[in-house]
């Protein structure tokens, strides 16, 4: 799979660079989650081993790969976003430049890719990631990556960082409950946003994070998928509400990572779930 900068390659099959194209859970308890998902999105898995990069485990809706997960080395489990690049190395260097930090070293991932994993100026990991000519990723569909927010407290730092490395541009939609709202393009297409957090709920160990919206199926519905994912262990941080997006709730899983659901068939008035998370429990 190529990846182009935007405005230089047509972009039929193609993948701009700095577009979400991988999702990967973290987690301190891998069959747990590998049952949690299963039961709320219908996920079946295939696991890899690897000398380098060790046991990955990649899950599928449909057949199609829609993420992967990973055991935690440490006691968090937490949602990593990546985001394409052309070349990993040379995309590693100039962030660092732009004043990242590598966290997790250049690795390759079979079925996936070339990745590497940083800090950003604004305090939130993300990964980037080479992807390899056989890489698949589902998105927009229930059970896969819907959209993704970067919740910062360092807004302005956040949108200068990723608009140098990735010629994003940007739209502000003013400010919602005392916390503005940048959505970030390639060309015409949004791809991300960003969001600021409401000083209110910000204490000495609030830490910013990407928040995940995963996809409910339509004929289930946000609080039934709510109630599923309790049944399963799951607990709730936001309730479902609705916005301009969808209806959408915030969610841990049995082991403690963060993610949204969000039904895009419901869409109400406007609002992001990152302007109610409360960021910590």
């Amino acid at each position: 799979m190529a990846v182009v900068v935007p405005g230089k390659t047509p972009p039929q099959w193609q993948l701009y660079a700095g577009m979400p194209c991988w999702i990967e859970l973290i987690t301190t308890n891998l069959e747990k989650a590998r049952e949690f998902y299963a039961n709320l999105f219908d996920w079946e898995y295939e696991s890899y081993s690897d000398p380098v990069s060790g046991e990955h485990v990649i899950a599928l809706r449909d057949g199609f790969p829609v993420a992967s997960l990973r055991a935690a080395s440490g006691d968090q489990s937490m949602w990593r976003l990546y985001l394409a690049a052309a070349d990993c190395a040379e995309k590693v260097a100039e962030a660092e430049e732009h004043g990242a930090v590598q966290t997790v070293p250049l690795n390759s991932v079979p079925r996936v890719g070339r990745k590497a994993v940083l800090m950003g100026p604004s305090d939130a990991e993300f990964g980037l990631l080479e992807p390899e000519e056989s890489w698949q990723f589902d998105v927009g569909l229930p059970g896969t990556l819907m959209w993704a927010e970067l919740v910062t407290i360092k807004a302005q730092t956040a949108d200068n960082f990723f608009q140098e490395l990735f010629g994003y541009s940007a739209e502000q939609f003013g400010t919602v409950h005392r916390s503005d709202y940048s959505v970030w393009y390639l060309g015409e297409e949004s791809v991300l946003a960003r969001v600021s957090m409401i000083r209110d709920f910000i204490t000495e160990t609030t830490q910013p994070h990407w928040l995940l919206y995963l996809g409910a199926d339509p004929d289930i519905g946000t609080d039934e998928l709510v109630r599923t994912a309790i049944a399963n262990g799951g607990r709730v941080r936001v309730d479902p509400y609705d916005s301009s997006i969808g209806r959408m709730a915030v969610l841990r899983d049995p082991t403690g990572a963060r993610f949204a659901v969000i039904d895009q068939t419901q869409a109400g008035e406007y609002g992001t779930a990152a302007n109610y998370d409360p960021y910590e429990d």
